[in-house]
C-alpha cells in the first residue's frame, strides 16, 4: 500500500489532506520548472534562431538537447534518489537547473547556450523520475491518482508560466531581438524556491526512510502528516508486506535490462506496461508540436508575434484546466477509460490536422482556415491533456513495487525521453521532407501505435495497492508464488523484532496471569 493508507474517512482526513496537498505543491516545483523551460523555448526559439543565425538542423538539435540530456538525469537519479534519498535528489536537480537556465541567458554563442540547455536536460531527467515517486509515497492510496497528475499539472503551468512571460516581454522590449535571455534566465526563480523548501520545509519521504531502516525517522514524517499512532504502524506494516511479497531480483537499472530474462513473467508484463505507458505518451508528438507551434502558424499565413504568442498562451491555459479536470477524472471514471479515450482522440485530432494543411498552400491567409486549424490544435490540447498527459506518468508509479521502484522508474523516463530526443530531433526535418500535412500525419500514426499499445496492455490501476496490482500481474502471466525466499531489508528486521518483542511480552503478561490464577 502507498506510504498514507490510513482508516475510513474521519475528522483528521481533511489535516492530512491538506498537509499532503502543501507538500505535494511544493515538490511539484520541479515540474512547474520544466513546464517553464518547455514554455520558454516554445515562445522563444524563432529568436533565438535569429539572434545566432541558426540553420534548422541547428535549432533541432536544441530543441532536442533537453530531452537528449535528460536521459542522462534520468540514469542519474536512479543512482543518486535511492541511497542519499528523495531530497537530495531535489536539491541536485534544482542546482542544475538554476545553472543550466542562467547560462542559457548569457551565452554569446551557439556552443555555450547548448552547454545550458544540455545541463538543464540533466535536471529534468532528475525531476521526471523523482517527482511522481515521491508524490506518490506521500499520498493517501485513494487519493494517489489525484496528487501524482499534479505532477503533470505543474508541468503545464510552468508551461503557462513560460508562454506567458514570452508574451509579456515580447510586448515590452519588443525591439530588442535578445529578450529571450530574460524569458530564459526566469527559468531559474522557481528551482532557487524549491532549493530553499527542499531545505528548510519538506522532509524525506516516510517510505524511502522506512525502506533503509530508519523506521523512528519514518513514523516521526507520518505521525507530522497527521496520521494517529494505529494509522502509522499499520502504514509501515503494510510497507513491509508489500517488501516482502515481492521478489528479491536485482533492482539496479543494469540489472532491469542484463537479467531482464531472469526475471519472473510478472515482472517483465510490469515493465512492458509502466514503461511502455511513458512511451505512448510521447508517441504523440507533443513536445515537438509545442516546440514548433509558433513556425506552424506562420506557414498558414498568422505572422503576428502578438498574435502567435496570445495564441501559444490560449492554449497553455487550456492545457492547465484540461490537467486540473484530469486531476479528478482520474479517480471518479478510472485510469484505463480515460487514457484510451484520450489516446485515440489524440490520434484523430492529429489526422484532422493533416488534413487541414493539406490545404495549406491554397487557403493560407484564409481567416475560416485558419481559426479552423486554431480550433483543432485546441481540441488536440485537451483530448491529450484529459487523459493521455498524466496518466501515462501515473501508470508507471502505481505498478512499480518498492524492490525495483526508482530504478523502473528511472528506465521509464530513460524511455520516455529518448521517445521524446527522436522525436523532437526529427520535426523539422520531417516538416522540410513531407509538408507540414506530413508532419501531422505522421504524429498521427505514431499516436494510434501507441493508443493500441495502450487498448491492448493497460490495466486499470485505480483505488489498487501496489501488493494488488503485483498480484494482478502474477494471475495474467500465470506465475503466482508467493513462498519466494526472502531477504529482509533493515526496515522489515526492525520491524520483526519489534513484532518478535511485542509477542514475548504478551506470552510473558500471559503467564503471568495463568500463575495468578492457578
Amino acid at each position: 500500500m502507498d506510504a498514507l493508507d490510513t482508516e475510513p474517512p474521519g475528522e483528521d482526513d481533511a489535516l492530512i489532506a491538506s498537509r499532503v496537498r502543501f507538500l505535494a505543491g511544493l515538490a511539484c516545483l520541479n515540474s512547474v520548472a520544466l513546464g517553464f523551460q518547455i514554455g520558454a523555448v516554445s515562445a522563444a526559439a524563432p529568436l533565438i534562431q535569429d539572434t545566432y543565425d541558426l540553420n534548422s538542423f541547428q535549432l533541432e538539435m536544441y530543441e532536442a538537447a533537453i530531452s537528449a540530456a535528460a536521459i542522462l538525469g534520468a540514469v542519474l537519479a536512479g543512482v543518486v534518489s535511492e541511497p542519499v534519498g528523495r531530497l537530495k535528489a531535489f536539491q541536485i536537480s534544482s542546482v542544475l537547473f538554476i545553472a543550466g537556465s542562467l547560462m542559457q541567458a548569457v551565452s554569446f554563442g551557439y556552443y555555450m547556450l547548448m552547454v545550458g540547455v544540455c545541463i538543464v536536460g540533466v535536471a529534468v531527467g532528475f525531476g521526471l523520475s523523482v517527482d511522481p515517486i515521491y508524490i506518490a509515497e506521500i499520498s493517501p492510496q485513494g487519493d494517489r491518482g489525484y496528487f501524482v497528475t499534479w505532477s503533470e499539472i505543474a508541468i503545464t503551468g510552468g508551461q503557462v508560466l513560460g508562454f506567458a512571460a514570452g508574451l509579456v516581454i515580447e510586448i515590452i522590449f519588443s525591439s530588442w531581438s535578445g529578450s529571450w535571455r530574460i524569458i530564459i534566465g526566469c527559468g531559474a526563480l522557481t528551482p532557487i524556491a524549491l532549493f530553499l523548501a527542499v531545505a528548510f520545509v519538506i522532509p524525506e519521504s516516510p517510505r524511502w526512510l522506512a525502506i533503509h531502516g530508519r523506521v523512528d525517522e519514518a513514523r516521526a514524517v507520518l505521525a507530522g502528516l497527521g496520521l494517529s499512532r494505529g494509522a502509522v504502524d499499520r502504514t509501515l506494516e503494510d510497507i513491509a508486506e508489500e517488501q516482502r511479497i515481492a521478489p528479491a531480483e536485482d533492482a539496479s537499472v543494469v540489472g532491469l535490462l542484463t537479467q531482464r530474462r531472469a526475471l519472473k513473467p510478472a515482472v517483465k508484463r510490469i515493465l512492458l506496461v509502466g514503461v511502455g505507458a511513458a512511451v505512448a505518451q510521447q508517441l504523440s508528438g507533443c513536445d515537438a508540436i509545442f516546440y514548433n507551434f509558433l513556425f506552424s502558424l506562420e506557414a498558414v499565413g498568422i505572422n503576428s508575434t502578438w498574435i502567435s504568442y496570445s495564441i501559444l498562451l490560449g492554449l497553455g491555459v487550456v492545457k492547465l484546466c484540461t490537467a486540473i479536470l484530469s486531476c479528478h477524472l482520474l479517480d471518479s471514471v478510472g485510469r484505463r477509460p480515460l487514457i484510451l479515450a484520450s489516446a485515440t482522440g489524440t490520434a484523430a485530432t492529429l489526422y484532422v490536422l493533416a488534413l487541414f494543411y493539406a490545404f495549406c498552400t491554397t487557403l493560407k491567409g484564409n481567416v475560416a482556415y485558419q481559426a479552423g486549424i486554431i480550433f483543432f490544435y485546441y481540441v488536440y490540447i485537451f483530448v491529450f491533456e484529459l487523459g493521455l498527459g498524466p496518466g501515462c506518468w501515473l501508470i508507471p508509479s502505481e505498478v512499480f513495487y518498492n524492490a525495483i521502484r526508482m530504478r523502473a522508474m528511472t528506465l521509464a523516463t530513460f524511455a520516455n525521453r529518448c521517445t521524446t530526443t527522436g522525436v523532437v530531433a526529427t520535426a523539422i526535418s520531417i516538416e522540410d521532407a513531407w509538408s507540414w500535412a506530413g508532419y501531422f500525419a505522421w504524429y498521427a500514426s505514431t499516436a494510434a501505435a501507441g493508443a493500441a499499445f495502450l487498448w491492448i496492455y493497460l490495466p486499470e490501476t485505480k483505488g489498487k495497492s501496489l501488493e494488488t496490482m503485483y498480484a494482478h500481474f502474477e494471475a495474467i502471466t500465470g506465475s503466482e508464488e508467493h513462498s519466494r525466499p526472502f531477504t529482509p531489508s533493515p526496515f522489515q528486521r526492525s520491524l520483526d523484532g519489534a513484532g518478535d518483542a511485542k509477542a514475548a511480552a504478551a506470552a510473558r503478561d500471559q503467564a503471568a496471569s495463568a500463575s495468578k490464577i492457578v
